[in-house]
């Protein structure tokens, strides 16, 4: 797809507040210098991190003001986006996208059908993430060994993991609004957490609209048969809405927490002029830890997600294909006891999904996919420096169920088991001075589609034809 510059002035206003019940205590004066806090590229939490990570806190997505997750961290080092017009983009990261690169919301899965297609929106909306990591080097794999271009975490503090108040509680909230002239967006958040020391409460709400995009030159515009010429990209409008409720109870040594989202967005995909493409998404999330366990382990983690995906594809005011996926993902994750320098996380992942398609462009068929894996990170201190290896092994089963009624898909099921391992080593070469390598070999599970698919694809102008004996997916990476 060709990208078309467009002209536009954007304007963010954000306001943050709180209010405790608790006296302020005085900040002495002074600079201090903060090391930014990486949640998840180290489950070891130690400051010096072997693989390149980059980061964007709230203020700084906040002044790049997209409206999309791959606009939002397009121009980072080695990202790009697979823009498909204002409203669809996923990140690039090296040149890889799609299933070879992983998102996250919170560590956890976050489950749509944006790597099917690039006219499919990434179910996340900038204005409510608190902050996000983009991630590489042996950590990734503990969170799927499919992940060769990296992970990019998405934060929102929806499940606070850490008591955010004192033992008499407090209320704190934060306000953005914006807009912007190239297509006339209006957008605006709100985010209110309150609670004490034992219990923290969060909940948020985000809307935008956009019109079509201007540009500087003219451009042909068909809808109900009458075509207007316009400096503006037809079809390129949005709506979108979303919002949250999560809380956290507290305790002594770990916490137990959980959150409701939904995220609901309307929006033209600008491959053609009257198909507009309506989705909703809804995520249940469980998330909890304990503490210092005893002489073998210094925690255990669990995370559970459930989503519920759907979009139909509109051409005008009538619906057209329809497509639906379900998947639910579970990680259990134990960091164990110290031995010696070495220090490491171990783990287990389940995950379930089922994708349907029905309508005249289904070009997959209907299909169910169930992965397991067992995975390991650790690292090791040294006089020089510190050696870091991952190693992950699945056990993948992708199974195709057929269209009732439709010829083209035939049902059947392939089972993969791959193996991935990843080794880094950072040296400190001198005071302020470290040099860091890392080198892994990935497997690959392919997609369902990537198997069973059988027809043809509108929005990118291909037909799809898929190879049931398409064997793992092999790479090689060094850093």
């Amino acid at each position: 797809m060709r990208k078309i510059s467009s002209s536009s002035k954007s304007f963010r206003l954000s306001t943050i507040a709180s209010l405790s019940l608790l006296a302020c205590s005085s900040w002495a004066q002074g600079n201090a210098t903060l090391t930014p806090v990486i949640v998840t590229a180290n489950p070891l939490g130690t400051s010096e991190l072997i693989a390149p990570v980059d980061q964007l806190n709230n203020e700084e997505l906040l002044q790049r003001g997209q409206s999309t997750l791959g606009e939002t961290l397009n121009g980072l080092p080695g990202v790009s986006s697979s823009y498909f017009g204002p409203n669809a983009s996923r990140p690039v990261i090296r040149g890889l996208d799609s299933d070879r690169i992983t998102i996250l919301n919170n560590g956890g899965a976050s489950l749509d059908l944006s790597s099917l297609s690039p006219d499919h929106a990434v179910a996340l909306d900038p204005l409510l993430i608190e902050r996000i990591e983009v991630l590489r080097g042996p950590g990734v794999l503990q969170y799927g060994g499919s992940a060769v271009g990296g992970v990019v975490n998405v934060i929102d503090g929806r499940i606070p993991r850490a008591p955010l108040f004192g033992a008499e509680g407090g209320v704190s909230g934060r306000l953005d609004a914006g807009f912007a002239t190239g297509n006339k967006e209006q957008g605006g958040a709100v985010v209110l957490e309150t609670g004490t020391k034992r219990y923290t409460l969060h909940v948020d709400a985000m809307s935008r609209k956009t019109e079509d995009v201007s540009v500087p030159v003219a451009l042909d515009c068909t809808k109900n048969g009458v075509t207007r010429t316009d400096r503006r990209i037809c079809n390129s409008a949005s709506e979108t809405y979303g919002g949250a409720v999560g809380g956290t109870m507290h305790f002594d040594r770990g916490y137990l927490g959980a959150s409701l989202s939904t995220y609901d967005k309307n929006y033209g995909a600008v491959a053609e002029d009257e198909v507009t493409i309506r989705m909703r998404s809804n995520r249940y999330a469980l998330e909890g830890e304990l503490r210092e366990l005893g002489p073998f382990f210094q925690s255990v983690k669990a995370q559970y997600s459930l989503t519920d995906y759907a979009h139909t594809e509109f051409e005008g005011s009538a619906a057209g294909t329809r497509f639906k996926t379900r998947g639910q993902d579970l990680r259990l994750e134990a960091r164990h006891a110290r031995i010696g320098q070495l220090d490491g996380v171990v783990g287990l992942q389940f995950d379930s999904s089922d994708f349907s398609a029905n309508g005249d462009e289904a070009y997959a068929p209907n299909s169910r996919t169930r992965s397991s894996a067992a995975f390991v990170h650790e690292e090791l201190g040294t006089g020089w420096g510190k050696l870091s290896a991952g190693a992950r092994l699945e056990s993948v089963r992708v199974e195709s169920l057929g269209i009732a009624g439709n010829t083209a898909f035939t049902p059947g099921a392939r089972s993969f088991n791959p193996a991935s391992y990843a080794l880094g080593a950072l040296w400190n070469v001198a005071p302020e001075w470290q040099l860091t390598s890392n080198v892994s070999l990935n497997e690959r599970a392919p997609r369902h589609y990537e198997l069973y698919a059988n027809g043809e694809h509108v929005a990118t102008n291909a037909e799809e034809i898929g190879n049931a004996n398409l064997d793992k997916e092999r790479s090689a990476n060094v850093d």
